[in-house]
């Protein structure tokens, strides 16, 4: 596997966020270092030369929908951008646009699966915080509000929400059911 260089790793991210608007950064990161050959340093000075240069835009987004505790940067492409990307999507290879394709597809299979769940916390009385978990899956939405003693157990709580969603209804209905 051959890294790839700062220009490639630019062109293929203004690629991807064209075809997968919102994309979180720690998602866009994990699916270019996964398949398309890069590493991490190249990823960062490439993401970083692109919101720079004013040709990617990001927003942030705290609701723990993203793969990663807090604050999470969804990503799109500006008109500068865009017209770049216009100006060198020719020179990509076939092999090259089908990967990716590919790619961007994963991207977007992942972002919806997590459309619907949410996650967020805030401070309550004496100290304590409230986290509030919703999932809307397979038409049946879901929602808890939980106190908690520590900010730790909340990050905790929300983390682990996204894997864990789909099994809390059914299991918290078996628990209150069962005799």
């Amino acid at each position: 596997m051959s890294d790839i260089s700062i220009a490639e790793s630019k062109i293929q991210i203004l690629y991807l966020v064209d075809r997968a608007p919102g994309v979180s950064y720690h998602l866009l990161m994990d699916k270019c270092m996964e398949s398309l050959y890069t590493d991490f340093f190249t990823f960062s000075r490439s993401y970083e030369e692109l919101i720079s240069g004013n040709l990617m835009d990001k927003s942030q987004s705290g609701d723990f929908t993203g793969e990663a505790v807090g604050s999470t940067e969804n990503l799109t492409l500006t008109d500068g951008g865009r017209a770049v990307l216009n100006d060198l999507i020719s020179s990509l290879s076939a092999p090259l646009l089908q990967h990716l394709n590919e790619a961007a597809g994963e991207i977007l299979s992942e972002m919806s699966k997590s459309s619907g769940i949410s996650a967020s916390l805030e401070l309550a009385e004496g100290g304590k915080f409230r986290v509030i978990l919703s999932s809307e899956g397979d038409g049946k939405p879901f929602s808890v509000t939980v106190t908690v003693d520590d900010e730790a157990t909340a990050r905790n709580l929300c983390k682990k929400w996204k894997s864990n969603c789909s099994k809390v209804p059914e299991e918290l209905i078996r628990l209150i059911t069962s005799d």
